[in-house]
């Protein structure tokens, strides 16, 4: 039974890490709201109770319209920084690539969406292009980092036994690349749904960001944490989409044997 069942321990350990993760946050701001009054910090519990008022009919456009703009950004900002993570390796430029990654994601998210509104004005492309900014250089880096912890005495290896480039990509910089892509994936994805309430938060009149705005101005705390709630289950579930994608597809690079 042992060798049948120890492969899977830590798959299944990772597939349940994000929903012990929201566990213990809902843990900790049920504890929180027992120390403020319901009108200021409602529970969870008294959340998901009063989900019939919460809800509104336009709240799933609203959902769909942000999902589009998360997928949008993440797919740009994951290929571009992926791809200048590999070319900075490839180029020997990596500190530099670095260099001006960092430039980038020191600029703090607010500025950078009112510098981003008066350039193109209200709608979509400030959130899409506000992911695309804040996430590529954490990608990029992210990717630059892990190719240079590449042992060059393994490539020297490959080669004196008459390995091609082909084989240097395949046995030495995949399995190096793919943990990295699928960290990247992770922590991308939930940047990208964090960064694109903001964006709609400043520069839309649709989408969850929009709602939490609205909520704010009334002063509407049990609106804000519902659309908090929703946030939360939305990475969750990206996080357990990407987890599954790469234990399916690129398990070998994780669970060999």
């Amino acid at each position: 039974m042992g060798p049948l069942v120890l492969p899977l321990m830590k798959p299944l350990t990772n597939f349940f890490r994000p929903l012990l993760s929201l566990g213990a946050f809902m843990g900790i701001w049920s504890l929180a709201s027992l120390f403020f009054e319901p009108y200021v910090l409602p529970s969870p519990l008294e959340i998901v109770e009063d989900f019939d008022h919460l809800y509104t009919p336009d709240l799933l456009d609203h959902l769909r319209i942000t999902l589009l703009r998360v997928i949008a950004g993440f797919m740009v900002s994951f290929a571009a920084g992926t791809s200048m993570g590999i070319l900075g390796h490839v180029l020997k430029i990596t500190p530099w690539v670095e260099g001006a990654m960092m430039m980038v994601q020191v600029i703090p998210g607010v500025i950078l969406g009112v510098i981003l509104l008066l350039l193109v004005g209200q709608g979509s492309e400030v959130p899409v292009m506000l992911i695309i900014v804040l996430t590529t250089p954490l990608i990029a880096m992210n990717t630059g980092a892990a190719l240079a912890r590449r042992n060059p005495s393994m490539e020297g290896v490959i080669l004196s036994f008459g390995g091609t480039r082909r084989h240097l990509v395949k046995d030495l910089y995949l399995p190096m690349l793919v943990p990295a892509m699928r960290s990247n994936a992770g922590i991308g994805m939930a940047m990208a749904v964090k960064v694109v309430v903001l964006g709609e938060f400043i520069a839309t009149d649709n989408g969850l960001g929009y709602l939490i705005n609205m909520a704010r101005i009334y002063f509407n705390m049990a609106d804000v944490l519902f659309y908090v709630m929703i946030i939360l289950v939305l990475i969750l579930g990206f996080q357990l989409m990407i987890d599954a994608v790469f234990f399916f597809f690129l398990k070998k690079y994780f669970y060999p044997g």
